[in-house]
C-alpha cells in the first residue's frame, strides 16, 4: 500500500486488510464508527493541525515564550491597572494593539488556518481522502520520524511475522523472493482492550473508552519463507 493508495473517504485509525487471494484487495473498517463530519473535525482536523504545526515549528518554538510573556502581561495590566478611566481606556486600547491584536492575529495563524483547510478538504471526500493521509505521514514524519525493520526467515512464527505496536499512521512494505511469493495477508488491526479515562481536575468522574490509537500489524504467508526479506518503515 505504497504511494498512499487508499480506498476509503477518510482513513483514519483504520482497521486495514490487504487479502491478495481476494478480487477487492483492500478493506477499510473502523474501531469507533463515526459521522463523516465529527471524523473530520476529530480526526481531519487534528491531522491538518499537526502539519500545519510541524512545518511551522521552529516559529512555534520562537513565539511561544513571547505569546506567553504577551497574555500574562495584558492581564495582568487589566487586573491591577490603577490609573483613571480616560488614561485607561487610551492605555487598554494601545495594550490591546500591542499585545491583544497580535495575539489574535497569531492564534488565527496557528488554529484558525488549519481549521479554514480542513473544511476546504472535507467539502470533496475524494479530496480529503487524498491528503488527509499525506499530511498525517509528514506531520508524524516530521515530529517523529520513521521506524524500520527487516524481517528474515529467522523472525517467522507459525507462518507470520507481527509488528506487535504502531500508531497506524503510515506502514510502506517491500518483499523480495521467497517473501514475495508467499505473502498472502496484511492486517491493520486495533489492539483490542477498554480502558477507563479520568481527568485531573474531575477525579470523581470516569468515562470508558476503546482503543483506536494503538494497532499491531501481521503478515501472513502461505507457508514459511526461506530466502528474501521483508522490509517495513512504519509510523
Amino acid at each position: 500500500m505504497s504511494d498512499f493508495v487508499y480506498k476509503d473517504y477518510l482513513p483514519a485509525n483504520a482497521r486495514v486488510i490487504v487479502d491478495y487471494t481476494r478480487k477487492e484487495k483492500v478493506g477499510f473498517s473502523y474501531p469507533l464508527e463515526w459521522t463523516y463530519w465529527k471524523a473530520v473535525w476529530k480526526r481531519g482536523y487534528l491531522t491538518v493541525l499537526s502539519f500545519w504545526l510541524a512545518i511551522n515549528i521552529y516559529w512555534v518554538f520562537l513565539f511561544m515564550p513571547l505569546l506567553i510573556l504577551g497574555i500574562i502581561r495584558y492581564f495582568v495590566f487589566l487586573i491591577f491597572n490603577p490609573i483613571t478611566k480616560t488614561i485607561a481606556e487610551y492605555t487598554y486600547t494601545i495594550s490591546f494593539m500591542t499585545h491583544g491584536l497580535p495575539l489574535i492575529l497569531l492564534m488565527f495563524y496557528l488554529l484558525g488556518i488549519p481549521a479554514l483547510l480542513t473544511f476546504w478538504l472535507s467539502l470533496d471526500k475524494e479530496r480529503m481522502s487524498r491528503w488527509f493521509p499525506k499530511l498525517g505521514y509528514w506531520s508524524a514524519k516530521i515530529i517523529y520520524g520513521t521506524k524500520e525493520k527487516i524481517f528474515t526467515k529467522e523472525d517467522i512464527s507459525e507462518d507470520k511475522v507481527i509488528i506487535p505496536s504502531f500508531s497506524n499512521v503510515f506502514l510502506d512494505y517491500k518483499t523480495t523472493g521467497d517473501f514475495n511469493k508467499f505473502l498472502q495477508k496484511i492486517e491493520i488491526l486495533e489492539i483490542p482492550f477498554d480502558y477507563k479515562t479520568r481527568r485531573f481536575w474531575l477525579p470523581f468522574l470516569s468515562k470508558k473508552e476503546k482503543n483506536d490509537y494503538d494497532f499491531r500489524a501481521v503478515f501472513y504467508f502461505s507457508q514459511k519463507p526461506m530466502e528474501g526479506s521483508l522490509d517495513v518503515e512504519f509510523i
